[in-house]
Order: C-alpha cells, then sequence, then structure tokens
C-alpha cells in the first residue's frame, strides 16, 4: 500500500469539510460583527442614558435653585407688605393726632377773641 493513497473520495471530504469550515467562518464572523454592532449599539444607548440623567441631575438642581430663591424672595416680599402695612398704620395714626391738633390753636384763638385776646 502507498502511504500518499489517502482513498477513494480523499479530495471530495477535504473538499466538503474545507467548504463547511469557510461557510462557517464566514457565518461566524458576520454574526460577531453584528454582535459587535449591536454592543456598539447598547454601548452608545448607554451613554446617551447617563448623559440624559446627568441633564436631568442638573436641571433638577437647578430648579432647586430658583425655588430656594423664589421663596427666599417671596419672604422679602411679605415682609416687606407688613412693614407697608405698619407704616400706613402709622401714617393714619400721625395724620389723626395732626388732625386734632390743628383745631387747637384756632380754638384757642376763637377763645381768646371772645375773652377780649388779640
Amino acid at each position: 500500500m502507498d502511504p500518499t493513497d489517502l482513498g477513494p473520495g480523499t479530495v471530495t471530504w477535504l473538499g466538503g469539510t474545507g467548504t463547511v469550515l469557510l461557510g462557517a467562518f464566514l457565518w461566524l464572523r458576520k454574526w460577531l460583527s453584528r454582535d459587535a454592532a449591536d454592543r456598539a449599539m447598547d454601548n452608545a444607548d448607554i451613554a446617551v442614558v447617563r448623559r440624559l440623567t446627568e441633564l436631568l441631575d442638573i436641571e433638577r438642581d437647578a430648579r432647586r435653585e430658583a425655588e430656594a430663591k423664589a421663596e427666599h424672595f417671596a419672604k422679602e416680599r411679605n415682609q416687606l407688605v407688613i412693614t407697608v402695612g405698619r407704616l400706613q398704620g402709622k401714617v393714619v395714626a400721625l395724620t389723626s393726632q395732626l388732625a386734632d391738633a390743628v383745631p387747637q390753636p384756632a380754638r384757642m384763638q376763637k377763645k381768646a377773641r371772645q375773652f377780649g385776646g388779640p
């Protein structure tokens, strides 16, 4: 028997095996490529979600700060309204005191004239 003789159909088996291996390699390459693209998309989705979460946190912080400023301004406004109300009350009181004080000299002059004064 010749050691180089592999038997009938050996070339066919080798050719068939090579074809199957080549097909499996090409299919695996395509599948891994698609899987890599899917992983890249997943990574991009994760990055987008992370960035949107960061933006949401920034927006929440800005909203909290704006609400704190608005609350501070509301307290100041309320204090000013109370102060203006007190000042208006004082003006009314002073006006009534002044109204009471003005007629007294006029009454005194009338009484003085009645009793023969200047």
